[in-house]
Formats: C-alpha cells, structure tokens, sequence
C-alpha cells in the first residue's frame, strides 16, 4: 500500500489548529479506505470517497462515506501500522525505577543511523500515519536532529517523548513546529531537578515553557503510581493553567519496573487515581479540539477499534521497534521481551508486518473463561486487561488477566464519578452491535 499525502484544499483550511500541516493522509485497504485528517479525524471510508481525497477534502465533506459496517476475522490488521514507536537509543542519562526498557546504557548492536532513516522511508511508503521517538532518551542519539527533520520531511505526525534534561533552546530551534508535539515525563520518579536541587516537578516545568514559548505543542506524560498518586492533581492543575496536554498510564512491573513493586498502586489509591483520571478525562475535551493531528488523536482511534472489535489493536494498529531493531506489537510486548514478530536490521518491515505474528490469532474470545465472572466483565466498561502483554506480565501466558485489583476497582469507581460528573459519551464514542463470535463484523 502507497499513503497518500494530499494537500487539503484551501476551502477548508480556515479552521485548522495552529501548528498543523494541511495534509490528508490516507491509503487503501482491503475494506476501502483509512484516512486521517488534520483536523485530527481519523475514519475507515467506502472507496467512493477516493476523487474526494485526491481533491483534498476534509473529514466533514467525506463524513457520509464512513463504512457503517466492518468485517473483521480473527487475524484482522492493518495493511500497515497507524503508529509506529521507534526507540532510538536506549542510551539515557537517568536510571529511573519504573523504566520498562531499563534506559541507561545502550543495547548492544543498536541500529545505525542509515537503517533508521531507510526504515523511516518504508513507513512512508507503507502509509504509517505517525512516528513517535523515543528511548532511553531520544535526544541523546548523536543524530537525533537530523532523525527528527527526517521523519517531519516525510509526512509524519511526529511525537517526541523525553525527559527533558538534554533539550536546549539552540536544539529547539532545529526542530520543525508544525506537527510535532513533545512529550515530557513527570512522574515525580525520575529526579531530573536532584543536581540543581530542584523537585522533578519545578525542573520539568521549567522545560515544558521553554518548549512552549519556543512554539511548540507540549504535552506532560505521567505514569501513576503508589509513590505519586496523591501528588498528581498538582499536575493537572498546572497543565491546564498552561494550556498544556496531559496523558497518564499505569505503573507496570517489567523492565525495571520488576525490582521495584512497590510502585504498583494499592486499593486505598483507588479514588485519589479515579478523581485524577476524571480531571485528565475532562480537560482532555477542553485541550484536544486545540490541536490537529497528533498521536495522541491516532491512539484514541485504535482504541475505538479495540471496543469495536474486541480486541488488542497491538500488531494490528501499531508496532513498537527497539533500538537493535526487534520489533514488537507495541511498548508492552518489549518491555516484556514477547511476542517479537522479527528484525528490522536483518529484513524489511513490511515482509515482516505481513507475515504471521501470534499476537493476531488473540481476541476478546480467548479471556472468555479468565473474565467468566469478573464485575468489569459487562460490555459497558472497557476493560484493558484482555491484553497479552500485560497478561505475559502477570502470568507469564497471553490470556491471563491482565489487571490489577486495583485497576478493577479503578474502573469501578471512574465509571460512578463519570456518569455523575459529565453526563457524555466517552471522548471517542462507538457504535457496536452485539459480537459472539470472533469473525464478525462491527460498525466502524
């Protein structure tokens, strides 16, 4: 499959966000057409929408293409990832708790620079939507400006995910704007400020305005746990004071993470996490119509598919590949170190996308007798822990629960505060039928 980058057509450029680049990107597929749109509008489409994606429509004059139904068989994936995280080095200059790729030293046999362009490449002409750099400590690699300006040239939605320590103005200065957005960590875990004798927190801040004043989108990344879960409001509090996006996930234990369980949040941080994530829910409705297409806009649609279709759109939707160049269903399955599909230093990725991947043949259907049960079981909550990655974490099987008791009783408590507090849909509605049979088809 070939993506198409087409400029959208000056009629609907007046309403863009700031910072976003007026292209459609779309590609066929097997079912018709997967398009996204710089408004951030993500949508599978009938194949008569094609002349009006070649003339560079927006996603409300394509809107009555939408497929209303979707066959999806058990192996059902992608022509080619939406996503993609690369990890560029796992070089990085902390050593944090909770990193599930144990950042610090690089891996032995890391991918050079010319392979990680040339596979940026194929990305494009595949029809990857979205790149997000990552490490260790992606700026960190010798030749991450040039990696960056690479990636951008192409066509992709950029993310960068940093802990913010390297960036400095002059590599601000070097890095395009438009359609990029850089992440930064603050989990109250990593002691970024420590040699300025500062709190993670006072440090980051300071970088995140840096970053924004500089022009760019910013977003603050935070993983809850045990040791933060009473810290995070402030967090909020402060990103919507300035106007930054704030995304969080859950402590896992792996990588590092497995020397340090004590992270792993407790029932009685059930409601200090619920109210956090009711915070996090609620500006996210605020923050996101002020952007166009980003990752973040991509990722919820793969969630939607994940509701719809039941089940995980890892190696379906997204791929995750490490720095020597192994590549994973998502950051889960490597940090985990399972269900590795091949390597991209020995063979070009889409040979490997399109072969046989084990993480294809699981769906809802396999946790059927695992969830026989369970109270979060019932359709109306989405559940994670029908994951094979996180299940491999738990219980070292693909179809084990892959949640907490805290994460259970978490989804209990969000879904009260939700319906009392917002009185919506969720931030990506779906329409779905009953499904019982892993061949089935879903509204898309």
């Amino acid at each position: 499959m070939i993506q198409h980058l087409t400029p959208l057509a000056a009629a609907y450029r007046q309403q863009l966000p700031d910072k976003t680049r007026a292209l459609v990107r779309w590609r066929r597929e097997a079912f018709g057409l997967l398009a996204a749109f710089p408004d951030g509008h993500v949508a599978v489409l009938d194949a008569g929408a094609e002349p009006l994606l070649h003339a560079g429509a927006d996603y409300a004059r394509c809107a009555s293409y939408r497929l209303p139904c979707l066959e999806v068989p058990t192996d059902f994936h992608f022509s080619a990832p939406l996503m993609v995280w690369l990890e560029l080095t796992r070089a990085c200059n902390l050593r944090c708790p909770h990193c599930f790729v144990e950042g610090g030293v690089a891996r032995a046999g890391e991918m050079t620079t010319a392979r990680i362009l040339s596979l940026l490449d194929e990305w494009a002409q595949m029809g990857v939507f979205s790149v997000i750099l990552t490490g260790g400590e992606p700026t960190m690699h010798p030749d991450f400006l040039d990696i960056v300006r690479h990636a951008h040239n192409l066509g992709f939605v950029v993310g960068i995910a940093t802990n913010g320590m390297p960036v400095t103005k002059r590599m601000l200065a070097a890095i395009p704007r438009d359609d990029v957005i850089i992440s930064v960590s603050i989990d109250h875990l990593h002691g970024q400020g420590a040699r300025k004798g500062l709190s993670d927190f006072e440090f980051t801040k300071g970088k995140l305005l840096m970053m924004k004043e500089a022009g760019f989108n910013t977003s603050i990344m935070t993983t809850t746990s045990s040791q933060n879960v009473h810290q995070l409001q402030a967090i909020i509090e402060w990103a919507v004071e300035n106007d930054l996006s704030l995304r969080s996930v859950p402590f896992v234990e792996m990588g590092r993470g497995k020397l340090n369980g004590h992270l792993l949040n407790r029932n009685e941080d059930v409601e200090a996490a619920a109210r956090f994530w009711m915070a996090e829910e609620e500006w996210e409705r605020v923050r996101d119509p002020k952007l166009g297409l980003c990752a973040g806009k991509v990722f919820n649609f793969l969630l939607t598919m994940v509701y719809a279709t039941r089940r995980c759109m890892s190696g379906r939707g997204i791929a995750y590949v490490n720095s020597n160049g192994d590549i994973y269903p998502c950051s889960t399955c490597s940090g985990n170190k399972v269900l590795c599909a091949g390597n991209a230093k020995w063979t070009q990725f889409r040979e490997i996308w399109e072969g046989h991947w084990d993480i294809r043949a699981i769906t809802w259907d396999s946790f059927e007798r695992t969830c026989a049960g369970c109270a979060i079981a019932d359709r109306k909550y989405f559940c994670t822990g029908r994951c094979p990655g996180s299940s491999s974490v738990r219980h070292g099987r693909l179809d084990g629960c892959g949640s907490t008791n805290f994460q259970k009783a978490s989804i209990l408590r969000r879904e009260e505060l939700f319906k009392a507090s917002i009185h919506a849909e969720p931030a990506v509605p779906v329409r779905v039928p009953p499904v019982n049979a892993s061949d089935s088809s879903v509204t898309a």
